[in-house]
């Protein structure tokens, strides 16, 4: 819509510079028509240039008050009169400003591409991520699927292995029993063994080893079963020819007390030779005859005491103690000695018999060196 261009016109100001413009116009015109007349001269000038003059100067009277007038009344007459340079810079300024402007709303459209663009790529890859975690869950539904099938799996495979454990169990035990039977020795088995006092000659040495040879064949009579005896002759004693030479040379002529024991190499099924392996080791004395190696207080008249229970504790420590002092225990059974049954039940029956508390004494039977055994004589104390 077009602005009103005579509504906004100040006719009045329009009209009054006309009319002044006019008579000053003609005022000036009558000065210099009279100066002229009357044949005035200013600043020496002939009549006719002085009407000139004055009629130039009218002019320019003119034209200041016109100029006057209007900056007087109009804001934007005195800017553009006075202060035009002030408003080109504020237009070049301004211009600058829209250029600024203009580059930041491009870069900002660019910028809003550009995120427009990334926000399409995010909703891109949201949806690829979507896919991809809706695909992962039926995977981890069907792993969860999977995982209870093969934990009924494993529970019947468990099942199944405890089952096959028990009869493998069973089959060990009847193949064991089996073994048993057909074992004529079992390896370790202490046979027999030897003194081998200080000083001994090669010879005395020679005879100790023979006299060794034939404690093993008698511990070997004693440990096999009587449908074994006819067969002895089919059970050679074996030992290896340089492992006895090697102990008759380093016994010969030795200063100190050693001993040498006959142990089973290895099982000996039936009609199979025995293979002996001998072990070599200085021999220290650990209980004098008569000393004392073990003492326990029994208290033989509580009620609820099991004398053999009691006894067989008894000697069990008496088998630890004597370890821990130095008597050589028999590598198969663990064990440093026997007890007669007899002799067992006796001091059982005593331990019953008995009306108070008792001391229980084990006392070596005889001097008693490191590869034993422990041979005891029990004693009871009130």
């Amino acid at each position: 819509m077009q602005p009103n261009m005579g509504s906004s016109t100040n006719w009045v100001l329009v009209l009054g510079l006309i009319l002044g413009s006019a008579v000053l116009a003609v005022l000036g015109d009558i000065l210099g028509f009279r100066y002229g007349k009357q044949r005035i001269s200013v600043f020496g000038l002939r009549p006719k240039y002085t009407s000139r003059l004055i009629t130039a100067v009218t002019g320019g009277i003119i034209s200041i008050v016109i100029l006057t007038v209007l900056s007087a009344f109009s804001q934007d007459v005195r800017t553009a009169l006075f202060s035009m340079q002030y408003v080109q810079q504020q237009l070049m300024d301004l211009r600058l400003q829209l250029q600024t402007s203009q580059s930041n709303a491009d870069q900002a459209v660019d910028d809003l591409m550009l995120a427009r663009s990334s926000l399409e790529q995010q909703r891109n890859l949201l949806q690829t991520t979507t896919a991809s975690l809706d695909l992962t869950r039926f995977d981890l539904e069907s792993l969860r699927n999977d995982k209870v099938v093969l934990e009924n799996e494993r529970n019947e495979l468990e099942a199944e292995v405890k089952v096959m454990r028990e009869e493998s169990e069973e089959l060990k035990r009847a193949l064991s029993s089996m073994r048993s039977d057909f074992i004529a020795i079992h390896a370790n088995v202490l046979l027999a063994q030897r003194p081998i006092l200080p000083g001994s000659s090669e010879a005395q040495v020679s005879e100790d080893l023979q006299a060794l040879r034939k404690d093993i064949r008698l511990s070997v009579v004693s440990r096999v079963s009587d449908k074994l005896l006819s067969r002895l002759r089919d059970l050679p004693i074996v030992i290896a020819p340089e492992s006895e030479a090697e102990v008759l040379e380093a016994l010969t002529q030795a200063q100190e007390r050693f001993y040498v024991r006959a142990l089973a190499a290895e099982n000996v099924a039936l009609g199979e030779p025995i293979k002996v392996r001998l072990e070599v080791g200085e021999s220290h004395l650990i209980y004098a005859a008569g000393e004392p190696i073990h003492r326990r207080m029994i208290d033989a008249q509580r009620s609820d005491l099991d004398a053999e229970e009691a006894l067989h504790i008894f000697l069990r420590e008496l088998k630890m103690k004597a370890i821990r002092d130095g008597v050589l225990p028999d590598p198969s059974t663990n064990s440093v000695g026997t007890l007669e049954g007899e002799t067992f039940f006796d001091i059982v029956e005593n331990l019953k018999d008995a009306g108070a508390p008792v001391i229980l004494s084990a006392l070596a039977s005889h001097d008693i060196y490191t590869e034993g055994p422990v041979d005891i004589e029990v004693v009871l104390e009130e």
